[in-house]
């Protein structure tokens, strides 16, 4: 079969569907604070840290993240957008993180709780809060996956990745039907587009009575959805040209063709990696004692999250920014994120020398 081309991503972005709806993003990203509660005990425990100090950072590194998140996005993504809705900044259920504007305002709420808490340097605080932070851009991007969102440039590979959900929920909302209506299945064909090769599947799209007794109204909508090419950025379908064949009724039902989209699922790429960056930061503190050296563990995390976010990003839909253009937003963000790393890390490395022929 040919969905054995793709992996199909048919999940809800909703853990639950009643009174309230709960989301997988939400619980992740509220699953990486607690994680990370637990994690910062540990750790002043360790450095038999006042108990006080570990039940404020909590409400700092909350309010940071999620501050500084939702306003660079704002600003660094969609400003466009923003600057005519002020009103809807403050909206954060409505969607709109952004990962570097978050790691600013942590940075910037450490400080403050450094100054006003531990009395301690800023680097003290910041060598542990990283490691909770790499863990949690894990749980996030998880997250961004169960969304179907942050998606990757498309792919020939079979290992890439149909969001048929989203797909799904996009043609419901352009024919203003149910997401029951729609129905996506595999077909044997494949289409060739400047080279590249997508597979095409059956569009089923179950009409209600109305637009049964208004069929030229409801084929109006059809012509206007034929018009989604492949060149679309963000989409993961393409409507293929009338033929003889389809578009046809059949039963209460119309039957058409368009072409998947399988993409690269930058996502899983980004949350393997951080992880990896989380076990790295980890057994650098309790196996390797590195922050006893001020800015190390710090100076690692910058420079290789961010780094892992530069190449990766190139995998990348592009996000803001002339998508010809070499590098995207996310990109430029991260480059001054690495030089930084760096910087703390040879400050760091220089001290630890120093100490060493001290003593």
């Amino acid at each position: 079969m040919l969905d054995t081309l793709f992996i199909s991503w048919n999940v809800s972005p909703n853990l639950y569907e009643g009174f309230i709806t709960l989301k997988y993003y939400s619980l992740l990203f509220g699953i990486s604070f607690l994680l990370g509660h637990f994690l910062m005990k540990k750790m002043f425990v360790a450095e038999n840290c006042p108990e006080k100090w570990l039940d404020k950072i909590l409400v700092y590194a909350v309010v940071g993240t999620v501050l500084g998140a939702r306003l660079g996005h704002v600003f660094f993504y969609d400003w466009d957008y923003y600057s005519q809705n002020l009103s809807e900044i403050p909206m954060v259920w409505k969607g709109g993180l952004a990962s570097h504007g978050a790691a600013i305002a942590i940075i910037i709420s450490m400080w403050i709780y450094s100054k006003k808490i531990t009395k301690k340097s800023v680097l003290w605080i910041l060598d542990k809060v990283v490691i909770t932070v790499a863990i949690a851009a894990c749980f996030i991007r998880i997250g961004n996956l169960m969304n179907s969102e942050i998606i990757g440039n498309k792919s020939e590979s079979k290992n890439a990745f149909f969001f048929q959900h989203e797909a799904e929920n996009s043609i419901a909302r352009f024919f203003d039907v149910k997401n029951e209506a729609i129905q996506v299945e595999s077909t044997e064909n494949i289409i060739e587009i400047d080279g590249f090769t997508y597979p095409v599947s059956n569009l089923t799209i179950d009409l209600n009575e109305s637009q049964l007794k208004n069929l030229n109204a409801y084929y109006q909508n059809f012509v206007a959805f034929t018009k989604k090419n492949h060149e679309s950025s963000d989409e993961h379908y393409f409507s293929l040209e009338p033929n003889k064949e389809f578009p046809k009724l059949v039963d209460n039902s119309i039957v058409t063709q368009i072409g998947i989209i399988p993409r690269i699922p930058t996502q899983l790429l980004e949350a393997f990696s951080y992880l990896f960056i989380f076990l790295i930061l980890f057994w650098g503190y309790w196996k390797r004692n590195w922050h006893e050296y001020q800015g190390l563990l710090f100076g690692l995390f910058l420079t290789l999250l961010f780094g892992v976010r530069f190449f990766i990003e190139f995998y990348k839909e592009h996000q803001t920014l002339d998508g010809n253009v070499t590098l995207n937003m996310g990109q430029w963000l991260s480059i001054p994120a690495v030089v930084l790393g760096f910087v703390f890390i040879f400050i760091a490395l220089r001290k630890k020398k120093q100490n060493l022929n001290i003593k």
